[in-house]
């Protein structure tokens, strides 16, 4: 059974989705990456802290400072 991104076997209990998208050329592959990240954050155990250094991929210039 596919429960909430999980596969449900009798013998066990695993995540649905395994892969990362790391060919980051676009914000939007950055915050695709980082949702990937963070969903599977409870699974693995590491902390917003171990994500720090790859938030700056997500900054983004404001376009009406130019």
């Amino acid at each position: 059974h596919k429960y909430l991104g999980w596969i449900i076997t009798d013998s066990q209990i695993r995540p649905q989705k395994l892969s990362l998208h790391l060919d980051i050329k676009t914000m939007t592959d950055a915050q695709k990456l980082m949702g990937d990240l963070q969903w599977l954050r409870p699974v693995i155990g590491f902390s917003n802290a171990d994500l720090e250094p790859l938030r700056t991929l997500l900054k983004g210039s404001d376009p009406a400072a130019q």
